[in-house]
């Protein structure tokens, strides 16, 4: 079976579009990397089976022969892969083949290339390979070589990034390094921002829980142990809870410590010069590295987002609003991402570097929303906790639920009154030179400044609370970031005056005087 994956406008049918062009094989060294890999990922089992006996039970070693087998079948998996990938680059498009039970072939047009970036896991590092990734407009990555030797890395992406033309590598580094302006670095006592996470507590949990199963294979009782040693430090029932939960947050503050470590380590985002402009560079990682280049050309502005229950200490999500960067990852900090987890302060200083011009729009003060706006989020406070209440008392009525149940919601109501004043703060929208800001957000507040020129329309919408209240809810669509960005509750007096400061030719048409009336007249 083939499947076909081929961006859109992409001219050539599947297929070889020059035969002239030799398809080639990924890096021969990922064969030893993985045969290592075999290797050590036997040594749970026989460690095992040599140091503590081969006569135990096999339920006993069960953790070591999984570990085992999983490392076992992704060394496999990975061989298997290396022999069914090629890959070539045309004067017009480049193109991979690759699948083991499904034939894949996918393309893309040279043109569509937004960015050539490359990262290294430790085994990668090790055997001088990098996994190189290549992006397109689109919001995942588009073709990714895993793995290329450095020096095939360094050729990749001078060659395909726009201006790239291929120079000697030295070369490259040396006046790479000389134009390099750096904007900013991590500092240790970020550690803070990423460990005060409610996941820390399970993430502690499934430590103690993997190390008591680890260490039990060496007949040592690592719960038992510690639960010896809470019941002689605490008196009462509420104190060993405590204490146990005391183990469980240290185990997981240290785990997440370690990753920001592992994954900040040397991290510095630099503005470096091209022939063609600049670009925004970041560079990190410890036992894995990776180097991300967003072209300023692509850049639309900054974006801003603060857990609610975290920003009492300041902390801030920082992503650029650029086109063809993905704005989400499941395995690592999304291409859009230039700042680890910190400190407000420090990412509006950034962003004042990084967005061009005097103004320094995260640090413009916002208009405020009318006062109705207010007046509607705790209206629909109390209709949830009505509506939740009324629900629970028929359940509980029914014998579905506990009869007491219908009143939790009741009791809650203080509760979504107060992120009903919360989300009602948070909303605000301005006009900073070539900016527009916008504001929103209860769990997490949103901040977005967006370049004009980046603005493709506005979306107005009004529901029937909204017209009784006399508020519209404004979104402005955009082919960066997010996509979406909105600024809901506003006047019709705001929306017209923004929408008249940020886009005023959309406008035009529906703003023009009715035929047969004077200019002075009212408008349609």
């Amino acid at each position: 079976m083939t499947t076909v994956d081929a961006p859109e406008h992409a001219a050539p049918a599947p297929g070889p579009p020059d035969s002239e062009v030799p398809w080639q094989r990924l890096n021969g060294r990922l064969i030893w990397v993985n045969l290592a890999r075999l290797v050590l990922s036997t040594l749970p089992t026989v460690l095992s089976m040599v140091f503590f006996g081969t006569g135990r039970h096999l339920s006993d070693l069960w953790p070591a022969m999984v570990a085992t087998g999983i490392g076992m079948f992704l060394s496999v998996a990975d061989v298997v892969r290396w022999l069914r990938t090629r890959y070539r680059i045309t004067d017009e498009l480049v193109e991979i083949k690759t699948g083991r039970l499904v034939r894949v072939y996918r393309q893309v047009p040279r043109e569509r290339i937004r960015a050539v970036d490359h990262k290294a896991k430790l085994r990668h590092r090790l055997a001088g390979l990098r996994v190189v990734v290549i992006s397109s407009g689109r919001t995942r990555p588009a073709l990714r070589l895993d793995a290329v030797s450095t020096d095939m890395a360094g050729a990749l992406r001078r060659e395909l990034m726009p201006g790239g033309a291929p120079d000697e590598a030295g070369d490259e580094a040396q006046e790479g390094a000389a134009q390099e302006t750096v904007l900013a670095r991590a500092r240790w006592y970020w550690i803070f921002y990423n460990v005060i996470n409610i996941w820390g507590m399970l993430v502690g949990g499934l430590l103690l829980w993997s190390l008591d199963g680890l260490l039990d294979l060496v007949n040592v009782d690592l719960t038992g142990a510690l639960g010896h040693l809470i019941d002689r430090l605490a008196t009462g029932r509420a104190g060993r809870w405590a204490l146990w939960a005391a183990v469980v947050a240290v185990l997981g503050f240290a785990a997440l410590a370690s990753g920001f470590v592992k994954d900040n380590w040397h991290f510095q985002l630099v503005r470096r010069a091209k022939e063609d402009g600049t670009s925004l560079v970041t560079r990190q990682g410890l036992l894995s590295t990776r180097e991300v280049h967003r072209d300023d050309r692509r850049l639309r502005g900054i974006h801003l987002s603060e857990p609610l229950f975290w920003r009492w200490i300041g902390l801030t999500e920082t992503a650029v609003i650029a086109t063809g960067l993905a704005s989400w990852s499941l395995t690592s900090e999304p291409a859009s991402s230039i700042l680890p987890r910190g400190p407000i302060a420090e990412a509006r200083r950034v962003a004042s570097l990084v967005l061009p011009g005097p103004v320094r729009p995260l640090e413009q003060p916002l208009r405020r929303h009318p006062r109705a706006a207010l007046y509607r989020r705790l209206l629909w406070a109390a209709v949830c906790c009505a509506a939740l209440s009324g629900l629970l008392a028929w359940l509980g009525a029914t014998h579905v639920v506990p009869g007491w149940l219908w009143t939790l919601p009741l009791w809650a109501a203080p509760l979504a009154a107060a992120l009903a004043v919360v989300g009602y703060r948070t909303l605000g929208h301005t006009r900073a030179g070539r900016y527009l800001v916008l504001r929103h957000g209860v769990l997490r507040r949103e901040t977005a400044a967006l370049s004009r020129e980046a603005v493709l329309g506005l979306k107005v919408r009004q529901s029937l609370v909204q017209r009784w209240w006399g508020l519209v809810s404004l979104g402005v669509p955009t082919a960066a970031g997010l996509r979406f960005y909105q600024a809901p509750d506003m006047t019709v007096k705001q929306f017209m005056t923004l929408a008249d400061e940020t886009a005023p030719e959309l406008l035009a048409e529906f703003l023009r005087p009715a035929p047969g009336r004077n200019s002075t007249g009212p408008v349609e």
